[in-house]
């Protein structure tokens, strides 16, 4: 079982925190709009006896608490909040995963280069650095994604995945997506798919892996090769055959393998 934490990084914010095993390199791991820290469950499981595997929810997201502000959720603003944790955790080196707006997330903090001591990343199905501005539709077709757990359920099934998850993940994953504050959910499809920080991204300069679906319906595999590996320098990129979007849960063996892989290589 994890050791759970909560860390308060504002007057209304507090951070929950899941840290498995406590030996070997760190991992942390930065989760999708609609996740939370089980996202990763699988992955770490497979990862916690060779690694410290500390797995965070997002403001207004799984057990974290946020503002009750409609502006209070953007990649930003996230990435400030993630920052300001990461030396409360006392780790020293480590690497940063993020899924899908994890993933944007993750390049913004690696590019701000704020933090000491993050040696690498992987970028999970990541959300492009460049911004995203819906058609009005396709935006309220979003924005009421989470709103019932008949809509999640659809998402999850026909949007987000591309093989069949058994019921219990399904489950899961709905109960993530549709327990988030409405601000939290809303933020995504209002304004922070819509930020703009390729300029940030070309400042990385640690070493970058992306994995991405080859089924992937909402970050789908050219607009990654395009928009990720093009802004990103010296990003490498496997393809997971088979899967979609919901790389932790649909292909965690995979996910795990190659995480594993790439920090060994560090």
């Amino acid at each position: 079982m994890p050791e759970i934490k909560s860390f308060a990084v504002g007057p209304d914010t507090s951070l929950n925190v899941n840290i498995s095993g406590n030996h070997g390199p760190t991992l942390i791991f930065l989760h999708f709009w609609g996740g939370s820290t089980r996202t990763y469950s699988q992955v770490i499981s497979k990862l916690s006896l060779d690694f410290c595997c500390i797995a965070i929810d997002f403001p207004g997201w799984g057990s974290s608490t946020g503002p009750q502000s409609p502006d209070a959720y953007s990649i930003t603003q996230l990435a400030i909040v993630i920052e300001s944790l990461i030396p409360r955790l006392e780790i020293g080196d480590f690497t940063l995963v993020g899924h899908s707006m994890g993933g944007k997330v993750a390049q913004l903090i690696t590019g701000r280069r704020l933090v000491k001591g993050l040696k690498g990343v992987v970028l999970v199905a990541p959300a492009p650095p460049t911004p995203l501005v819906l058609p009005a539709d396709m935006k309220e077709q979003q924005l009421s994604a989470y709103s019932s757990p008949q809509s999640a359920e659809f998402v999850a099934r026909n949007v987000l995945s591309s093989t069949k998850l058994d019921d219990e993940t399904i489950a899961m994953l709905v109960e993530d997506m549709t327990r988030g504050n409405e601000f939290a959910k809303a933020a995504w499809p209002n304004y922070a798919m819509a930020e703009d920080i390729v300029e940030v991204a070309k400042k990385i300069d640690v070493p970058i892996l992306v994995i991405a679906g080859e089924l992937d319906k909402v970050e789908t595999l050219d607009r990654v090769k395009k928009e990720v590996l093009c802004n990103v320098n010296g990003a490498e990129i496997v393809v997971v055959l088979g899967s979609g979007h919901l790389l932790p849960v649909e292909a965690p063996g995979e996910v795990s393998s190659l995480v594993r892989e790439f920090v060994e290589k560090l």
